[in-house]
This record gives C-alpha cells, structure tokens and sequence, in this order.
C-alpha cells in the first residue's frame, strides 16, 4: 500500500500530552530566562561581546580577542544588525540558544539513558527529569541570559552529544559522521575550552566502544579539517592563557561545595545532585547499570575534582571554564530516575521545576562582584530625573564601572553623550553623588556637596550608588521682613501648563535670617487676572524634617515646604498667577517681601509672584 493510500492514523492520546508537555516545559524555561533579560547586572566581559562587535564587520573581526574563537563575534555582529545594538536584545537571542539547548540536552539523556538502561521502559521518564534540570539549573540559566559565548556553546555542547551516541549507533554511516564532525568543529569554534570536552567525548568512546576508536579518529581528523583555521590560533595562544597569577583554593570540601553549588545555583540543588549520586550508586551496585557507564559518568561529573588536585588554582575551578561539567549534571540526575516507575519520575519533574523558583544569588556567577554594576538601571532613571544646571560628582574612589561600559551604554541613555560631570559641587542647587558605600571615600568632598544640602532621592546598590543632594535654588534668599528669606521653589516636572480638577504639586525653600519670635503662616495661592483666589494652600511649612514651630527655626539652615493646589471644575482656561505670602496668622498682617531681580513684589498686597501657570479648558 502506498503513503498515500494509507488511512489516517491519529496519533495516540499520550503522545498528544507529552508533545504540550514539551511545549510547556519551553515556555517555562524561556519564561524563566526572560525574567532576568533587565534584572541581570552587566559586566566588563559581557559588555565586551557587543562593544567590540561595533562598526562593520571587517572592525568587529579585527577585534576579536586572540584567546577567543571568532563564531561568537560574528553571530554577535549579525544579530545587532537586525535587532539592534542593546544589551536587552542580545540577550534575548541567547534565550532563544539556551531553548534548543534544553531541546537538545532532552534528546541527548533519552539517546544516552536507551544504551545505559535498555532493560527499562522508563527511559523517557528520565529524560524528562533531565530536561527539568536543565532548565532549572542555575548556571544554565545564567548562561542562557548573559551575552557570552558559554550560552552558544552549551547548546552545541548538548547536540554534540546527541550526535555522538546517535553515531555510535551506526558508525558505520558516513552522514552522521560528517554530522559530528560539524558539530564538534561549531563547538570549538564558539570557545577554546571545548579542547576539553572534544576530549572528554574522546574517553567516552574508548571506554564504552573502544572498538570504535579507529572510526572516531575520522571524526577527528574531520573535525581537525573543519576547524584548522582556529586550531592555529589556538595553538599560538595555548600557552598565554594558560600563564595566569596563581590562587590558592581553599580546601577540598569547601571548594567542592562552592563549584558544585554554582552549577545548581542554590544549596538544595546541591542536594539534588547528592541524591541522585546516591541512587546512582545504589544502581550500580546492584548490577542494574554496566561498569563502562557508570565510570564515564563518574568521571564527568568529577572533573571539577580532578582539575582541583591536577591545578590547584581557583580561576580553574571556575564554573564558566568547567561550562562542559554542567550537562554531565543534567544527566546524572535524570540517569538516577531509570529504575523509579513513571508516577515518581513525573513527581522528580515536578520537584525539579519548583526547585527552580528559588531565590539565587546571581552575583555568584561573576568574577569580581564590584564590577558587575548596575549602569543601565541607573542611567535610564537619572536621565528621567536629571535637570539643567545639575551637576555629577564621582567619587575618586569609587569603583563604578570600566571606561568601555560607559562608552557602550552612555549614548543609549544620553544621545549626545553627555553627562553634566563635575569637580565641586561650587553653587549648583542639585549635585547628584556616585559612590561606592562601603567603601573608601573621599570625605572632604562629601562633607562639602552636603554643606546647605540634604540627601534626597537615590538609585542603585551599595557599590553603584548614585544620589542627590538636593539645596536651594537660590542660596541667597528673597527676605521677607527682617525675619525669613524665601530660597526659590520647584513645581514638579517643572511643569506650567494643567488641566482644570488638577492638583500642582509645588516644593517651597525656605530659611531664618534670625530665629523668628513668633509662629508665622505661609500662604501658597493660585490668583486669576483679576485677583480673585482660585486655590489656596494655607498653614505652616509642610515637611518631614521642617518644623512646624517657625519659631524652631535656626539661621543658616535651609527648610522645604511641600504644598499642594488643587484646581478646582470647571476653571476657565487661561493665564492664573502663582504667588506666595507670608503672615502673622494671629493677625493678618503680612510680612513685606523684599524687591529683588528674581520675582515680582506686589508691594500693595506684600506677596511674591512666583510662576504665570496656564490652565487648559473645554
């Protein structure tokens, strides 16, 4: 009977279910992903991958670093042409890399775990469980968000993986073999540390098929060919990279804990590994798995051990150079569910996936946590906050991010690239100060930007902290009588056009020429062109830390005094008058508020004119 004369055969219920299982455990992983495309802080070596790739491609490839392969770069450059040159968007392609990565490493335990268990139906199953782990992990969660080549190669790490065991099956195939080959050869193309796990791959073969060595030295002369361009490279700059200042680690145990905890992201994770190396033992030695895989998996899953006894130097023993040891991870503890019925492998899914809502400590994952500053959150609110005639201090010990993050992400908050820098605070009113509490500064300077001015509102972490140290706008004041000086005023947004039922929102400064003996009033109010009161804010100065008692007030300090009209319906659009008095409230009597070239004195009604606002009606 031919294809096309066959009856339609509908696919089985299960298969349904496990085809929208697959479906949601992807959407699971690249929602857990995507959560971290603005939350994750940058650093150097991240920004690195798309600041080189700047200009043409011919000026991206003279760039790329000589202990690095050029895959990254190139599939980097490409992208920002379509997409665009932020960090947001690289990012979002590693996800869409990490989600094949999870594909793959599924395909790769089911391939694996039928030669391992062929005596078990629940191979699947494991693969499922192996598949969860994999998306849940923390590194393989960091690795599939931040823009580095680990992300990449990770995904070609997986399907070589799955091409190895399927090749094994039939070496004898010439398609698969080239297969391989190809893979291997993308995977060192995108990082010279898959040297180590092309190796690794090489062991599991002369352990497992040892018969197959002739047939895999044609893999790897066919890999050789394929990626003879960077094994030239690689081998001028071996040595160079290997030259690094020697760090101690510290002791066996703790070391181990730490390695293994970065690779799970959490300490339960941990614990999950422990578990399934338990229950693998206990397989073992019960005879239900063979010797050859065991020992290979041992071995995998150990090299974090093993490079800790051959180089005893903890940049080695970071997880980023060890990325090839997170996969051995995934496998093992879906291998650890090969002989558990189906009900309790689905339960182990559902286990593993809740594991991966727990808190992690992202800043693990990075090398040095001070450089790891967060300048994109920063920026974009400080160019939401900043106003003309502020000034920014930083601070001469302040550890705040490298030249090249600032070249890459200041003209995507700043166009023209420019940021109001300063030396002294001199007079501005606002000096906004980066600093890095915690640690050294400059005390002088500090003392200095805060003398007349109060902390105010702030943004970023203890070492990337940008605050502003608010004064008055006019240092010195309008005198109203011989008693209080009136600083200048903010209207929020800086705003001069409302709409009618609309509330202003207006910042008063204000200060004592002499401790006032009595408890004067201050009255904010909104006139029309004939003088007539619109809306009205009466009472004493409005302020967490002013005094109400006018008579608590203290020469030479500086008090705020926040004020709110409210517009009332129906208000005729046109031009209203914003002005300012002071008064005895016992009496009535107002204080004379002093001619001066800043605002306007009505001398016959003793305020100040502040601002002409416009209102907007129907």
């Amino acid at each position: 009977m031919s294809p096309a004369s066959r009856p339609f055969q509908p696919r089985s219920t299960t298969a349904i279910g496990l085809f929208f299982c697959l479906i949601g455990l992807l959407l699971f992983a690249g929602w857990l992903r995507t959560q971290h495309v603005v939350g994750f802080y940058e650093w150097p070596d991240e920004i690195w991958s798309l600041w080189h790739v700047n200009g043409s491609f011919s000026e991206a490839m003279s760039r790329v670093p000589y202990d690095w392969p050029p895959l990254f770069s190139i599939l980097t450059w490409a992208w920002i042409q379509v997409a665009g040159n932020t960090l947001e968007a690289s990012r979002y392609i590693m996800i869409l890399w990490a989600l094949l990565a999870v594909v793959f490493m599924y395909r790769a335990s089911l391939a694996l775990f039928m030669r391992i268990a062929p005596d078990t139906a629940n191979q699947r199953g494991a693969a499922w469980v192996s598949m969860s782990a994999a998306i849940g992990f923390g590194y393989m969660v960091y690795a599939g968000v931040e823009v580095r080549a680990y992300g990449l190669v990770m995904m070609f790490g997986a399907l070589a993986l799955w091409m190895l065991v399927r090749w094994m099956r039939q070496p004898e195939s010439w398609r698969r073999m080239v297969m391989l080959a190809v893979v291997l050869a993308l995977t060192f193309y995108s990082t010279f540390t898959s040297v180590l796990y092309i190796g690794f791959l090489t062991l599991l073969v002369v352990i497992v098929r040892p018969r197959l060595l002739l047939r895999w030295v044609g893999v790897g002369i066919t890999t050789l060919i394929l990626a003879l361009p960077a094994v030239v490279q690689f081998i001028g700059n071996a040595g160079t990279r290997l030259d690094v200042m020697p760090q101690p680690p510290k002791d066996f145990v703790t070391e181990m804990v730490q390695v293994y905890n970065d690779f799970g992201g959490t300490t339960a994770q941990l614990v999950l590994m422990l578990t399934a190396l338990g229950v693998l033992v206990y397989f073992f030695v019960r005879r239900r798995m063979s010797w050859r895989w065991f020992v290979v998996l041992m071995l995998w899953i150990s090299v974090p051990a093993i490079v800790y006894i051959i180089a005893p130097n903890r940049e080695y023993l970071n997880v980023r150079y060890m990325w090839w040891v997170a996969p051995g991870l995934v496998v093992l503890v879906g291998a650890a569910t090969l002989y558990l019925p189906r009900t309790i492998q689905w339960m182990c899914v559902v286990v593993v996936l809740v594991m991966a809502l727990l808190p992690v400590d992202w800043l693990q994952f990075r090398a040095v946590p001070t450089e790891a500053v967060p300048m994109r959150m920063v920026l974009s609110w400080f160019a939401k906050q900043v106003r003309p005639g502020d000034v920014l201090i930083k601070d001469p010990y302040c550890v705040c991010g490298t030249a090249m993050v600032w070249d890459y992400f200041l003209p995507q908050f700043f166009p023209e690239g420019k940021l109001p820098w300063a030396d002294t605070p001199g007079d501005h009113s606002r000096v906004w100060y980066l600093a890095t509490t915690g640690w050294e500064q400059d005390e002088a300077l500090k003392a200095d930007i805060m003398k007349g001015r109060k902390e105010s509102i702030f943004v970023g972490p203890w070492n990337f902290l940008l605050r502003l140290y608010e004064g008055p706008p006019l240092w010195d004041g309008i005198p109203f009588g011989d008693t209080i000086g009136l600083n200048g005023f903010e209207i929020k947004e800086n705003r001069s056009v409302f709409r009618e039922n609309e509330q202003i929102s207006v910042k008063l400064w204000w200060s004592a020429l002499q401790q006032p003996s009595i408890d004067y009033s201050i009255s904010l109010s909104l006139l029309d062109e004939f003088g007539n009161l619109v809306a009205q804010s009466d009472g004493p100065a409005k302020a967490p830390d002013t005094p109400e008692q006018m008579t608590a007030w203290l020469p030479e300090s500086y008090y705020e005094d926040y004020r709110t009209l409210t517009l009332p319906e129906q208000l005729a659009g046109r031009d209203y008058q914003l002005v300012v008095a002071v008064y005895d409230w016992q009496t009535g009597e107002r204080l004379t508020p002093a001619v001066n070239d800043q605002f306007a004195v009505e001398e016959d009604a003793n305020y100040l004119l502040l601002k002409t606002i416009s209102v907007v009606s129907y």
